[in-house]
């Protein structure tokens, strides 16, 4: 398959699988080294907001950093290059990862977790435009899908392999198992790789933009061509900001709660992360074939709309096997739409605008972890997780609805047919 595509399609591919394997090797393990290093007991004193969880404020944190440095950020895109800016990202992408491995207090940690927001941000805004400029039309859904689909799958090796990474470590550094000293090794590796997967960019050469117009637009006149027509923007807003709200109550939190209510070891943690993510790349691989059935918006609220009962199912599972099974249906479903979506809104979107668009999509999708991490991380200390399971699944049925209303339902515009994805949810 990966002969199918140009040179620096491969590249970018390579790089995309570096990047993903070096960030899910810690990923699942984030808020559990927080918890080792005492972050659940310890609160942040905020202007107006009083005190407040340090682990909720901590996962907050990337996503308010990640919007208010958006604009900046898409405009850098412009002048430095795709290319560039994927370089960036890789780089700033591995400093939350080295804030935890070798400075774990407070302000460090506030610091380097905040930087992987950008470093997002700048990802996010540079991959689909170079996928567009590395793809002809007829394999575009497919390269689309290809990216989605390896990040998922290389993120499934990736959990694989860092779920067996704190035992190892415990057993090479002498620590006890679970333990602050096991997960900081594990972070430290973990951003050796996110640093490599800048080496296959190097080789890149970015093809050039197919109309005129070069790589950006000003910004400023880009913001008026969307708000001319804020309705054709506005309404694949909907859905994605729909679902953050409810992913940020209860996503980042997934590993926590197989841990305290399943007892779940690392190791455990690392299988079944693994196995959802290869479930769901694989899942992507059927989307085209799905959507060519259905239709783009149809495929997204049907997968969507099955999707969010067994979310309901996942917090109500008795045994951890259950709950695994659950959580691997409910991954591949609510995820495996997501490049369809993103594909179709490049192709619509002008070239100097895709960076802008994209980021608008993505700034939705994560517009809910903005507080919702942190309001979580309250609702959890006197709670417990069943509140947020309910919560979630209400967020996902009304971005199910609002997709049928928008997209699918009888009367609803030709122009208008655009699926929402459910990326990282």
């Amino acid at each position: 398959m990966m002969s199918n595509f140009s040179r620096p399609a491969r590249l970018y591919l390579t790089h995309v699988a570096l990047l993903t394997f070096g960030i899910s090797i810690s990923g699942i393990f984030f808020n559990l080294a927080l918890v080792s290093l005492g972050y659940d007991q310890r609160t942040l004193r905020l202007p107006l907001l009083g005190e407040l969880s340090l682990l909720g404020v901590l996962n907050s944190l990337p996503v308010l950093a990640a919007a208010l440095s958006s604009l900046p950020l898409w405009w850098l895109v412009g002048r430095v290059g795709l290319r560039a800016s994927l370089i960036i990202a890789a780089g700033l992408a591995s400093i939350p990862l080295l804030s935890v491995a070798l400075w774990p207090e407070p302000l460090p940690l506030l610091v380097g977790t905040a930087i992987g927001g950008p470093a997002a941000v700048l990802f996010q805004v540079s991959a689909a435009p170079l996928m567009m400029r590395a793809s002809g039309a007829q394999g575009r859904d497919l390269l689309f899908s290809v990216s989605f689909g390896l990040s998922i799958g290389v993120a499934g090796l990736g959990s694989l392999v860092g779920g067996l990474m704190p035992g190892l470590a415990a057993r090479l550094l002498e620590v006890a198992p679970q333990s602050a000293g096991a997960y900081r090794a594990t972070f430290a590796i973990s951003a050796l790789v996110v640093l490599a997967s800048a080496a296959p960019l190097l080789a890149l050469r970015v093809p050039p933009a197919a109309g005129a117009g070069g790589d950006a637009a000003p910004i400023g006149g880009l913001l008026r061509e969307l708000l001319a027509r804020p309705w054709g923007t506005l309404r694949f807003l909907i859905s994605p900001l729909l679902i953050s709200c409810g992913a940020a109550l209860l996503i980042p939190y997934l590993s926590l709660y197989f841990r305290l209510r399943y007892g779940a070891p690392d190791a455990a943690l690392g299988l079944i992360f693994a196995a959802v993510d290869v479930a769901t790349g694989a899942a992507t691989l059927l989307a085209p074939q799905l959507s060519a059935r259905l239709g783009r918006p149809a495929s997204v609220v049907l997968t969507q709309a099955i999707a969010t009962p067994c979310l309901l199912l996942l917090g109500m599972a008795p045994a951890l096997w259950m709950a695994s099974s659950v959580a691997i249906v409910r991954g591949a479903l609510m995820n495996m739409a997501a490049p369809l979506y993103e594909a179709h809104a490049m192709e619509q979107t002008p070239e100097a605008a895709r960076p802008l668009v994209i980021g608008l999509i993505s700034g939705a999708y994560s517009a809910g972890y903005i507080i919702g991490p942190t309001v979580s991380a309250e609702v959890q200390r006197s709670y417990g997780f069943a509140p947020l399971f309910a919560a979630t699944a209400a967020c996902y049925c009304l971005a199910a609805l609002a997709n049928y209303l928008i997209f699918v339902r009888p009367g609803a515009r030709p122009g208008a047919e655009r699926g929402s994805p459910a990326s990282g949810v």
